[in-house]
């Protein structure tokens, strides 16, 4: 599309009208420097005076005119709205779930080695509000490397150190993790106490944990993080009389963000916008708080149907509903074809011949291994699905238990993607690629 049609069709989407032999009359070069130069000054320039705005209690600039109207107008324009019907319907297929496969099947499959309940919260207090895609393997085994580096004291004299024993320090974004290391020391030595009295300091109440958490805007410990945290310390044994622990939501994730998406429980008005307009994270906040409250709509759904067998709190549905999101709800499915005219379907896009024929093969698209009939899937030789043992999708036997709220081989099914997010501090950040209005350049940096 050239940019003339481009604002043609606009136009046309707009209902305003252009002059007859608009795009005659135009030359397309001349247009591309008016209207590129002033997108740009409007979404990414700022200018002495623009203003500020305040995130996590710190004080920013304006990174645009953009930024100030998407900070007022975000919500009202993605709109996010929690369908009760179909979190009924969700809440349908847990029930069914547990009926089946049983109360495991929402279990949080993190192996703490046989440490103390003690050991298992000082680990996961330190690991938690570090940001991975998943927990590392081997959190818990590191304390039998060497227990010291959980140490409060140690932490706070030497957060690289620390960072360095965890294999954290070679990811991105150092200085934060610095600071969640060393700050998340202090709450526990200012408080003379280890991760474990954390419950008896606050009552032995999930909802006064939670605020002390986010009280402590340093540790790194957002709603999410604490939520996941307080969730691993019910589930692992470690805390075992939490009042209030009906409180504790979902641990929302791009993972079950895209599950709420792809469900129908939570509908936009509009698909979600790349993370390059969503300046400072605002769209990804409001779609993390807002697949929260769907999940939590989807419990109180279940508590209706079936009180005896809903959990106890929406936490207790997260790892489950993360997993799905991650193992199932992922276009690693690809369709081949080769210049025989055997087509076939196989787990990733690595494969190069056909295994019939060793004919070259070309690979026509991806899938959701949910859009294809489970009987269709690749399989070992033993009929089992060609993938990890511990994928969900094996133990589903491939026909995903959220089929009947997604719909995903009906014509109208929607392949909705979560927000993603661009960190506001960090190498990557918003803060780091500001331009200024008629100097040009700026923006972001691999």
């Amino acid at each position: 599309m050239s940019l003339l049609s481009f604002i043609t069709d606009l136009n046309h989407k707009l209902n305003i009208l252009l002059p007859v032999g608009w795009v005659e009359m135009n030359d397309e070069v001349v247009l591309a420097q008016t209207v590129l130069e002033n997108l740009n000054e409007f979404f990414f320039q700022t200018y002495d005076g623009i203003g500020t705005t305040k995130v996590n209690d710190k004080e920013f600039q304006y990174f645009s005119e953009f930024h100030k109207y998407w900070k007022a107008h975000h919500q009202e324009i993605i709109s996010a709205k929690i369908n009760r019907e179909q979190a009924n319907l969700a809440a349908k297929v847990l029930c069914n779930a547990r009926s089946k496969y049983g109360i495991s099947l929402f279990n949080v499959t993190l192996d703490t080695h046989g440490i103390p309940r003690e050991a298992i919260a000082q680990v996961r207090f330190f690991t938690a509000n570090q940001d991975f895609r998943e927990p590392p393997a081997n959190q818990f085994s590191k304390y039998l490397d060497d227990s010291t580096q959980f140490d409060a004291v140690t932490i706070i004299e030497d957060p690289e150190e620390f960072l360095k024993f965890m294999k954290i320090g070679r990811l991105s974004q150092g200085d934060k993790r610095l600071d969640f290391a060393r700050h998340a020391a202090e709450f526990l030595f200012l408080k003379q106490i280890n991760a474990f009295e954390i419950a008896e300091f606050f009552d032995n109440d999930a909802e006064q944990i939670r605020n002390g958490f986010l009280e402590n805007i340093g540790m790194g410990y957002g709603r999410k993080k604490t939520d996941m945290f307080i969730r691993d310390m019910v589930v692992l044994g470690v805390w075992t009389n939490l009042k209030n622990i009906e409180k504790i939501d979902v641990a929302s994730d791009r993972n079950t963000m895209k599950l709420a998406l792809r469900t129908r429980i939570l509908q936009t008005e509009l698909p979600l916008l790349s993370s390059f307009l969503d300046i400072f994270g605002y769209q990804y906040s409001y779609i993390d708080e807002m697949s929260a409250a769907a999940w939590r709509a989807v419990w109180e759904e279940w508590r209706v149907i079936s009180p005896e067998t809903a959990p106890v709190a929406p936490c207790m549905m997260d790892f489950l509903l993360y997993r799905i999101g991650r193992e199932h709800c992922d276009s690693k499915l690809v369709e081949f074809d080769c210049e025989n005219g055997h087509r076939f379907f196989y787990f990733g896009a690595r494969l190069k011949r056909c295994p019939q024929c060793r004919a070259p093969l070309t690979p026509i698209r991806r899938l959701l291994p949910c859009q294809v009939r489970a009987e269709d899937l690749p399989r070992f030789n033993d009929g089992t699905l060609a993938v990890d043992a511990t994928d969900v999708l094996r133990l589903f036997d491939g026909q995903c238990i959220f089929e009947p709220t997604c719909r995903p081989k009906a014509e109208d099914f929607r392949k909705l993607s979560p927000p993603k997010a661009i960190s506001i501090i960090g190498r990557t950040g918003w803060t780091d690629s500001y331009a200024i209005k008629e100097e040009g350049g700026g923006g972001m940096m691999g």
